[in-house]
């Protein structure tokens, strides 16, 4: 029998989960290709939070599911899983109802570590915090932090032990497709059936090549080290942004006990796409003024704070902030990985069994009709 041949542009994480989704099921030729090398793009620069503290059931649903994942990577391949908490504050009673609401649907799906928080239990908790102005917490036990670049150097040799190749260095430079695919790229030519477009910032160029356009407005974000002049007690992952509230809001987590990272986070595209190829650097002086000025008003005794170093990397999102899963609806043999925007490293588990799905022809659901990923709403 002739294995179908499938090849995944792309080695960060929505890449590798699908390809690795794909070895494991079997039945299928799998080749990822890179114009670098894995984890090198986006996935390599972020905070790598992973986490259940949203508030609707399809968020909470597909975030459950990768976090059942990198369970398994920590347990069963030693994968540096910090779990320092992650707390997202609410300033209204609706944040609240919210929040327990997002409680009981994470309980549905057996997550029994999340809680709401009232003003005085986040004070007792974590003193430093300022609270005044907030009406409670969203507070995830088991939530914490994985490092970005580890997971994609992990999932790759995952990768090449269930039979798949990960190329490093082959840039994807042309695509025709008479009968099957043949895609040329700076490392040689690959053949396939199904070409999986898991480029992050780059798959809108990507998808131009395939003649498969998507709609992806790549955000430019960065994160900053905070040094305070004293040790602090360790803080959770403190999010200070609700998602749906139409502007960003400052994150923070304790990375030593005298240093904290920090930066802004929205799930909504709020600003200018850029280019894919924007220089990454440091993060600008508006972006460390309005983050320092930020914390300054969520924790005490901070006036002997300073930035350290900062680095920048980009969102790639969606117009709706949601990622694209599944097959391109109008060129054939092109499935779709990609759009997660900040929330990569936690939906890349669910991005990639949607790929997965579609790459095989799987007709159970992975995931209830609530979760529409897919490339049909465009």
């Amino acid at each position: 029998m002739i294995e179908q041949r499938v090849v995944v542009v792309g080695a960060g994480v929505l890449g590798l989960f699908t390809a690795l989704e794909l070895v494991r099921a079997g039945g299928v030729t799998v080749d990822v290709i890179e114009a670098s090398h894995p984890g090198s793009g986006s996935s390599g620069r972020s905070v790598g939070m992973v986490e259940t503290q949203y508030l609707t059931q399809p968020d909470i649903e597909v975030r459950a599911f990768g976090r059942e994942a990198y369970t398994a990577l920590e347990r069963d391949h030693g994968l540096t899983f910090v779990h320092g908490g992650y707390l997202r504050l609410g300033r209204t009673e609706h944040d609240v109802a919210r929040f327990q609401e997002s409680v009981r649907l994470q309980a549905d799906l057996g997550i029994m570590d999340a809680f709401v928080l009232g003003r005085e239990d986040m004070s007792l908790r974590w003193p430093q915090l300022v609270t005044n102005d907030l009406a409670g917490g969203l507070y995830g036990e088991w939530d914490g932090y994985v490092d970005g670049y580890e997971v994609s150097q992990l999932l790759a040799r995952l990768v090449k032990r269930g039979g798949g190749r990960v190329h490093s260095g082959a840039l994807l430079t042309a695509a025709e497709r008479p009968s099957t695919w043949r895609l040329q790229t700076t490392a040689g030519a690959f053949e396939a059936e199904v070409v999986v477009n898991a480029a992050g910032p780059w798959a809108g160029e990507v998808g131009e090549l395939l003649g498969a356009p998507v709609p992806l407005l790549p955000q430019l974000h960065g994160a900053v080290t905070i040094e305070l002049g004293s040790p602090r007690p360790s803080m959770p992952f403190v999010m200070d942004y609700v998602p749906g509230s139409g502007t960003d809001g400052v994150y923070f987590r304790s990375e030593r006990s005298n240093q904290l990272i920090a930066g802004l986070h929205t799930d909504e595209v709020i600003q200018e796409a850029v280019s894919p190829d924007v220089p990454l650097g440091a993060v600008s002086f508006d972006v460390i003024e309005r983050v320092t000025t930020l914390l300054s008003g969520r924790l005490h005794d901070i006036d002997d704070m300073a930035v350290g170093r900062s680095w920048t990397g980009i969102y790639p999102m969606s117009p709706d902030h949601r990622p694209v899963a599944g097959w391109h609806r109008s060129a054939p043999g092109v499935v779709c990985a990609l759009g997660a925007g900040g929330s990569g490293i936690q939906l890349s588990p669910a991005v990639g069994r949607l790929a997965a799905d579609a790459v095989l022809r799987r007709d159970t659901p992975s995931f209830g009709p609530l979760v529409d990923w897919s490339h049909e709403r465009f």
